[in-house]
């Protein structure tokens, strides 16, 4: 598991979810698709090769915090669809739901990764 792509694929949701509001994004986001957490690299290694750091105390809170990510971005995906596109940006802001599970995904896996890389 490379943690340093780990995090940048979770901080460029917010890019990409943005262009996909903005109509200037190529991709088609699903969010019957995005709002699983084991479709994605990081869900599949945290419940694969990554399970077995279940024992530890920053595992439960990663994988709740990656599922309630993706369940944000795909209610991003699913306001954008309906037009309220304000709607859909405005969910991207700070202190919103899909904040709160971004940046907790992203610091659950700096402390794991450091546990495991000792960086």
């Amino acid at each position: 598991m490379n943690f340093d792509d780990a995090i940048n694929a979770h901080v460029n949701w917010k890019m990409k979810l943005r262009s996909y509001i903005d109509g200037t994004s190529k991709d088609k986001l699903d969010p019957a698709t995005v709002c699983k957490d084991n479709v994605c690299p990081l869900g599949q290694w945290i419940y694969a090769d990554g399970a077995k750091f279940k024992a530890e105390p920053e595992y439960e809170p990663m994988r709740t915090s990656h599922a309630s990510f993706h369940v944000c971005a795909a209610d991003v995906i699913k306001k954008s669809d309906a037009g309220d596109k304000a709607g859909a940006g405005s969910m991207l802001d700070s202190g919103t739901p899909y904040a709160k599970a971004s940046n907790d995904v992203v610091m659950h896996l700096r402390t794991i990764r450091k546990k495991v890389e000792g960086k």
